[in-house]
């Protein structure tokens, strides 16, 4: 949220619009990008995450400009908040493992 007060638009419908979405991806990716092994009933539970989001949209018109979403400066803003968001935890996750591997990766070495 505060990376797009800070960064962008000062326009509440657009930032909440951005932080909203910036929120849902990046949970969605944390998600996705920590399951090491995927079963068809995660596949479906993201999948309809999703899906609730993009039907909120419709509830929530009056909380989010729907005619913003479809431009791209949304899409470039959006991108680089979950970007921001995401990047240092995979990077800390990436040194750990690197620096101090789990005790089954030594064995498979």
């Amino acid at each position: 949220m505060y990376g797009a007060l800070l960064l962008f638009e000062s326009e509440f419908v657009h930032i909440v619009a951005i932080s909203f979405t910036s929120l849902i991806l990046t949970e969605l990716l944390m998600v996705a990008l920590t399951i090491q092994t995927w079963h068809w009933l995660m596949t479906v539970a993201e999948l309809l995450s999703l899906a609730c989001y993009i039907a909120s949209l419709v509830f929530l018109h009056e909380f989010i400009d729907v005619y913003f979403i479809a431009t791209l400066s949304f899409l470039w803003k959006v991108s680089v908040i979950t970007l921001v968001s995401c990047l240092p935890l995979y990077v800390l996750k990436y040194l750990r493992r690197r620096f101090s591997p789990p005790s089954y990766s030594k064995l498979t070495s």
